[in-house]
This record gives C-alpha cells, structure tokens and sequence, in this order.
C-alpha cells in the first residue's frame, strides 16, 4: 500500500535532520572526527537501541546518504557522517516541511498562532515525557518485567 511507506519515509527524514544537527553539535564540542559522530552518540541522542539505530544507518549508506567509518584511534567505535547527496536530501526535507507547516500557519488567526506558541513547551515536555515511558516500558519488558501492550 503506498501510503504505508510515508511514516517511514519521514523517519528517515527526521532521522537525517537530527544527524546533521548532532554532527554539528559534536564538531563543537570536539567530539567525532570532521563533522563525524560516533554511532553510539546518535542512538543515545536518539534514544534508541543501538541494533534500532545500525539498521537504520545501514539503509542510509546504501541509499548514500551517509558514510560509516572506524575511528583511527579506537577501531571498535565507529563514526557517522552526512554526506553531501544527504545533506542535500535532509535540506530539501526542511525546506518542504518549513512550507506545509507554513501553510497550516497561513490557516490560522494570530490569536491561534499566539495560543500555539504559548503551549508548545507543554506540548514538546509532554512528548518527551511520554517517549520515556514508552523507553521505560520496553526496558522493563527486555529485562523480564509485565507487559503493558496497550500504551507501547
């Protein structure tokens, strides 16, 4: 079914965005090699399992967005990095979601506008509040514990 393939398609979107982000970051803070980032530092800032996050970065180097390399000076971690045909992906992605979410916003009052931004903190701490409950839950279960399928 095509439609199946959009919330995918936009993870990987998210995925690329939040990689060139972090990569930036880590270029900052001198961690990584050159604009790279170890992949153990995307699944932490992802909060993802590591085999979550290699699956996901295996699809990305063969799609050639990014390119995986040993680090010289410790060959059992291993750096990430956006390459130029990703970066140019990941743009086009923040280009045409700036443009829909410009849209809604055109459909909206500033009255609304003025709501929205008053209550995107709660909106953004509730989300993160709820993704570590769903974490929290899938540790429990990795280690044994009761199953709540309802709320995973």
């Amino acid at each position: 079914m095509p439609g199946s393939e959009i919330p995918d398609l936009q993870g990987v979107f998210r995925f690329v965005s939040r990689l060139h982000t972090m990569s930036k970051r880590g270029m900052r803070e001198q961690r990584g090699v050159e604009g790279a980032i170890y992949v153990s530092e995307v699944a932490r800032a992802m909060r993802q399992p590591m085999p979550a996050v290699s699956r996901g970065l295996r699809m990305m180097e063969q799609d050639g967005s990014i390119v995986r390399e040993t680090d010289p000076n410790d060959r059992r971690k291993t750096f990430v990095r956006i390459t130029p045909q990703g970066e140019r992906a990941r743009l086009q992605s923040e280009a045409a979601l700036n443009a829909y979410f410009g849209r809604i916003m055109a459909r909206m009052t500033p009255e609304q506008i003025d709501q929205m931004y008053a209550l995107r903190g709660v909106l953004l701490d509730a989300i993160e509040a709820e993704n570590d409950a769903m974490q929290e839950k899938i540790s429990t279960q990795k280690q044994g514990g009761p199953v709540d399928d309802e709320n995973i």
